[in-house]
């Protein structure tokens, strides 16, 4: 065990003797070509080939996918949206996010799959909508995913959508999560093709991926654990059981924006693609300049005041992930770029230093003790 592996090791060992997390299981990627090492490990309850809900690292992964689409030419990223989803042509505006839902005014141009790929379609979560008409207008229509995938399928959430105004200008705001599953609805009809299909075609299979889906086999369900979330006093409660028998079914909505489940050993793998920049064992996915687009803080003046309410004023946001705008732990480097999965995953590529991480629990972010764990992990990953 190297001194990285042993200090990451001894790290999570500490959470979990804590209490922070009754376990992890975790991968860290270094190097590059004949020099390369892909680290795979387990403390407490879970196994080095556990399945886990990834939540929001289902959008790095598919926003990969929807730049190697816009690579093939199936799409472009400056694309209207409405050439592929004509039911939201001309979607109005509210005059503010706090108005009422017929206090209106006309786009001042078309959202684009970019403005999608940004956050920027003009629904989703943010402080600036909270107890507004347009959150429970989102509430009632369900237009809202969670960790969880809307029950609605896909074309009758995009008839419910059209029906509730953007919260502001095509890409000119940042509200969390529901633009990612427009970006489902987008994909399968510029495509002609199930997301998870397309997914796995596309994406997965050349970068050796085999265990990433929005479901798995009945073979593999005992290798999924049980989820938790905190409550109000940070007490962890079980939201669903272990062996989960529902996750044998495709959701109605395989959405963009959460609800995949993998391992450690298939997020590695997606860490090495970007680390070798759209190059994969099954062949090159992307250029490398879509992976370095990927990683560009995107936030537009507009946007980022509204961005700044949830990522905080050291993070940018690019394309299904965040960038670090400045260093953040000692030994990493601006431009370190990745996400959080609120079901207790985390994922980040520092491409200065050559090294990428992911760590992976079911104990939900939240509560009392948010994100810390992660936090602690990742520091240890970059300690110099």
């Amino acid at each position: 065990m190297t001194d990285l592996e042993d200090r990451v090791r001894s790290r999570v060992a500490e959470l979990t003797a804590n209490h922070d997390i009754p376990g992890a299981t975790w991968a860290i990627v270094r190097g590059s070509g004949d020099d390369r090492t892909v680290h795979v490990e387990s403390l407490g309850r879970y196994a080095d080939d556990s399945i886990f809900r990834v939540a929001s690292l289902t959008k790095p992964i598919v926003a990969v996918l929807t730049a190697a689409l816009a690579c093939d030419g199936v799409l472009g990223l400056d694309d209207p949206v409405e050439r592929w989803v004509p039911e939201l042509a001309g979607r109005q505006v509210l005059r503010a996010p706090d108005a009422e839902l017929d206090d209106v005014v006309p786009p001042a141009r078309s959202l684009t799959v970019s403005d999608v790929l940004e956050m920027g379609a003009g629904l989703g979560w943010g402080p600036v909508l909270e107890g507004t008409p347009l959150q429970r207008a989102q509430a009632e229509q369900q237009l809202e995913s969670t960790w969880l995938p809307s029950p609605v399928n896909p074309d009758e959430w995009v008839r419910r959508l059209a029906s509730v105004p953007m919260a502001h200008q095509p890409g000119e705001g940042w509200l969390y999560q529901m633009s990612y599953d427009l970006l489902t609805v987008v994909l399968e009809r510029a495509t002609a093709t199930p997301l998870d299909e397309l997914l796995r075609d596309r994406l997965l299979t050349p970068a050796g991926m085999t265990e990433t889906g929005w479901s798995v086999g009945p073979a593999q369900l005992g290798r999924v654990p049980a989820q938790y979330f905190p409550n109000r006093v940070g007490e962890r409660v079980e939201v669903a059981p272990p062996a989960d028998p529902s996750l044998v079914e495709l959701p109605a909505f395989r959405s963009s924006a959460t609800g995949l489940l993998s391992t450690a050993a298939d997020l590695a793998r997606f860490i090495e693609l970007l680390l070798d920049e759209g190059d994969a064992p099954g062949g090159r996915v992307l250029p490398a300049a879509a992976v370095r687009h990927l990683g560009q803080d995107r936030l537009g003046a507009g946007a980022r005041p509204m961005a700044v309410a949830d990522l905080g004023p050291t993070l940018g946001w690019g394309h299904g992930v965040a960038i670090d705008l400045e260093p953040r732990f000692p030994g990493s480097h601006a431009g370190r770029f990745g996400w959080h999965g609120g079901t207790g995953a985390s994922l980040w590529v520092d491409p200065s230093a050559g090294v990428g991480a992911a760590i992976l629990t079911q104990h939900g972010m939240g509560g009392t003790t948010g994100a810390d764990y992660v936090e602690a992990f990742f520091a240890a990953v970059h300690a110099v």
